[in-house]
């Protein structure tokens, strides 16, 4: 690695855009982990049963599958990455007050769905940017990225927690919309970035059909398809956690906010305690390594949740749940884009945050009818199943070798 490669990461001034983003990424996080805390109160509010509940965070992975078709084009061929960051901070925002606006199932449904649609447009225009500016420690600066989502996953929970007591869930929604209107604020005053990169350049200068050239012998690599098709049975684990841990905890447990922002801040703050780690890891060992100590302590930990009966034993695990899942969410974005052209890195990220989407979209729905038809604690050996899966597929991929640094 060159001293100027280095300096790209280690730079007082040039790590400016590597903290603003990931803590707007967290503040995008932030709104989304704020609606799964509200979920059982929203539950409980409109008399749902499980299914319909499921139904709910089904439609925060369709509206983000359908957000991701356009998204990364547009990021790759116009190259307006930081007006997409504003849009999607300011947006998030509205539609998370919206949620504390809603009178129906409907409306929360609708306003959730720009939640998660911001939320998607977001990931194309900052990954790739991070993707190319720290391209020879690719791995950690996409880790710093996703401490980012960790630190806003972490810190929301509890903070929903404190706001539901004082507020009511419709409360809670709203004043916690003020952290990605903050972010907004902060990116359109304060960071700049060039709007083109030279790799889009090269990419706008033969128009559509160089752009229809590159993803056609991209979509055709098999090997791509396979971390897609694991990256989405791994987001199955995720979203299935995100959605159903809380209602867990609150049906076997406590329905105390409070307990139950800790059990979900928790989660988090295991992914972000073992995130920069296993990025960096990535970069000197490989990609696959990491995956799979990520993968085998995954399905460990899952699998045993259900069977835990002390708080304090299930917070332990939950946090180990967190190490093991979340902190392999940049060692799959930095392998998918270590055999990515960097003039379709958005393009990249929107199929793979699209195919995660797609598994993630079928896990809330399915996980509700299998939680009322034999009990909620079967969800996770489901999920369990699923990451599973996710490990037998990343042994059959092939990976570039480590480059000395």
């Amino acid at each position: 690695m060159t001293a100027i490669e280095q300096d790209r990461l280690t730079g007082p001034l040039s790590r400016a855009p590597l903290f603003i983003l990931a803590g707007s990424h967290g503040s995008l996080h932030w709104a989304l982990a704020i609606f799964y805390v509200v979920l059982p109160f929203i539950k409980e509010e409109f008399g749902l049963n499980y299914t319909e509940t499921g139904l709910l965070a089904s439609i925060v992975h369709g509206s983000a599958f359908i957000a991701n078709i356009p998204s990364g084009m547009i990021v790759d061929i116009t190259g307006r990455r930081r007006a997409c960051q504003i849009v999607a901070t300011a947006l998030a925002a509205v539609g998370l007050m919206g949620v504390g606006w809603s009178t129906n199932y409907w409306m929360v449904a609708g306003f959730v769905s720009i939640v998660a649609m911001m939320n998607t447009l977001w990931h194309p225009a900052a990954i790739s940017y991070l993707s190319t500016t720290y391209a020879a420690r690719r791995g950690l600066a996409l880790s710093f990225h996703t401490i980012g989502a960790s630190i806003g996953d972490a810190a929301a929970p509890v903070a929903a927690g404190l706001f539901i007591a004082v507020f009511g869930w419709n409360g809670a929604t709203m004043a916690g919309a003020a952290v990605p209107l903050a972010a907004s604020i902060l990116l359109f005053f304060t960071f700049f970035t060039p709007e083109r990169t030279e790799a889009q350049q090269k990419t706008s200068s033969g128009g559509a059909k160089n752009y229809i050239t590159g993803m056609f012998q991209l979509i055709c690599d098999a090997q791509i398809w396979k971390i897609l098709i694991m990256s989405g049975f791994r987001g199955t684990s995720q979203a299935g956690l995100r959605t159903f841990l809380p209602l867990y905890f609150v049906a076997a447990f406590s329905d105390d906010p409070f307990w139950l922002g800790v059990i979900v801040m928790v989660l988090q703050v295991g992914g972000a305690v073992a995130t920069p780690f296993a990025g960096a890891m990535s970069d000197r060992i490989g990609r696959k390594p990491i995956l799979m100590v990520g993968f085998v302590g995954s399905c460990a930990v899952i699998f045993a949740l259900p069977s835990i009966e002390s708080l304090w034993l299930l917070i332990v695990a939950v946090g180990l749940a967190g190490c093991f899942i979340f902190s392999v969410r940049p060692v799959i974005q930095s392998w998918a884009l270590d055999m990515t052209p960097p003039q379709l890195g958005g393009s990249m990220v929107s199929m793979q945050f699209g195919t995660q989407s797609a598994f993630a979209m079928t896990v809330p729905l399915t996980g509700g009818l299998i939680a009322d038809a034999w009990g909620i604690e079967y969800v996770f050996y489901a999920l369990g199943v699923a990451i599973i899966l996710a490990c037998l597929i990343a042994t059959t991929i092939r990976e570039k070798p480590v480059e000395a640094v």
